[in-house]
């Protein structure tokens, strides 16, 4: 599994990081209402069987250890993010209602 990111996305983490956040991670999230969703903390110690995944923007991307087994090393996921959405996570973003995402790349039968 390896995770690359859009501009607006890598455009975000930078945001975050003028408003004074350092030491930022992002995490790829385990919990009940968000399952795999992205999010950016700082000052974040990782669950021991993390695994970096990616980075963005200098900030690296971590996966628990069983969610990096189900995809392949050449597996990739695209983070980007969603603007203009108004929304209750304690991701950074969202300070300015906005939402990382994972999507699929398209493959070249869908086009």
């Amino acid at each position: 599994m390896r995770i690359s990111a859009t501009e607006p996305a890598a455009e975000m983490v930078r945001r975050v990081r003028q408003e004074g956040r350092d030491n930022l991670v992002m995490v790829l999230g385990s919990g009940c209402c968000d399952s795999t969703a992205p999010f950016l903390y700082d000052n974040y110690l990782p669950e021991p069987d993390s695994v970096p995944v990616g980075a963005v923007d200098g900030v690296e991307v971590l996966a628990p250890g069983w969610l990096a087994k189900l995809y392949g090393a050449d597996d990739e996921l695209i983070l980007d993010v969603d603007q203009g959405v108004v929304n209750d996570s304690f991701s950074l973003e969202s300070e300015f209602d906005a939402r990382f995402t994972l999507r699929v790349p398209e493959r070249p039968e869908q086009r």
